[in-house]
């Protein structure tokens, strides 16, 4: 058993990595690579059959500090985008920009791309696009619409396996690909309603996730890492549609559009520079600086 600093650290680290991932344009592995517990966790997920009890207290401890830390921003980024949805989208546009650099690098760009690689991050724009066409026309969700049915329950599932995959596959926001379903609020409100309904399916859909696709994309990105990173390239790029389209949407809804917008401007600056240090910070710290 691990020291109790060395515990506690973990724990405070699995609570960053909650709050910090649950923000739009944020990918969770950037983060968990920046604090360096990345390498290990999907270690761990793809052979949890004999990782569990070696690993039994680093995955409990940080997978503890995630839940709280996901809990405390479900108060806090429900009302910040009530209330400041636009300088809250801009914050998100600056970190999206902010992390292509790192996202590119993970493309192995000194390695010859072929039509496939180009291929794959074209599928990966034009996938953004799509959802953002199919939230055009059908909406958010909210969460005084859901009802105690089968549907609503497999959704919750749908979007626990989104989170789950985003802290496991670098360059992929879930919070990011929720917004493009029209579903990021949905979940940080059961939450923060402590809704037992649909906080079981949504728990469910992140063991699902992690233990599911732990492998799979442990696998694909070993065997074909470059046209994979390529799609994640280009599914950071078509997110930014989502995005502008949020703001636009904001700004033709507010009363006080060109003042927000004045503060999305310094939002904006600010998310493109956390999320260049945060980027500079993992490519610095990859597997140098783990927790054990």
């Amino acid at each position: 058993m691990d020291s109790p600093l060395v515990t506690v650290k973990r724990f405070f680290i699995g609570v960053l990595l909650g709050i910090i991932s649950a923000i739009p344009g944020i990918s969770g592995v950037i983060i968990a690579v920046t604090l360096g517990v990345y390498e290990r966790l999907v270690e761990d997920l793809a052979h949890l059959r004999h990782k569990i009890v070696e690993d039994f207290w680093f995955l409990l401890t940080l997978g503890l500090g995630v839940v709280v830390g996901v809990v405390i921003i479900s108060y806090v980024l429900t009302d910040v985008l009530d209330k400041y949805m636009i300088p809250a989208m801009m914050l998100f546009f600056g970190m999206i920009l902010g992390q292509l650099p790192q996202l590119w690098k993970f493309t192995l760009p000194e390695v010859r791309s072929s039509s496939k690689d180009y291929a794959a991050l074209v599928v990966g724009v034009v996938l953004m696009v799509l959802l953002l066409l199919l939230r055009i026309n059908v909406g958010s969700v909210e969460y005084d619409q859901a009802t105690h049915s089968l549907q609503w329950i497999l959704l919750m599932v749908i979007i626990g396996i989104i989170y789950a995959v985003s802290h496991i596959a670098p360059g992929i926001s879930g919070s990011t690909l929720l917004l493009a379903f029209g579903l990021l609020v949905l979940p940080l409100e059961v939450i923060k309603h402590h809704e037992l309904v649909f906080l079981l399916p949504l728990v469910i859909g992140v063991i699902v996730g992690l233990i599911g696709f732990a492998k799979v994309v442990h696998y694909l990105l070993n065997k074909y890492r470059k046209p994979a990173y390529m799609m994640i390239f280009g599914f950071a790029i078509g997110s930014i549609f989502i995005v502008l389209w949020e703001t636009y949407e904001s700004y033709n809804g507010s009363d006080n559009g060109m003042m927000n917008l004045a503060i999305g401007v310094v939002t904006f600056i600010i998310g493109i520079i956390v999320s260049l240090w945060l980027s500079k910070v993992s490519g610095k710290t990859y597997e140098e600086n783990a927790v054990r």
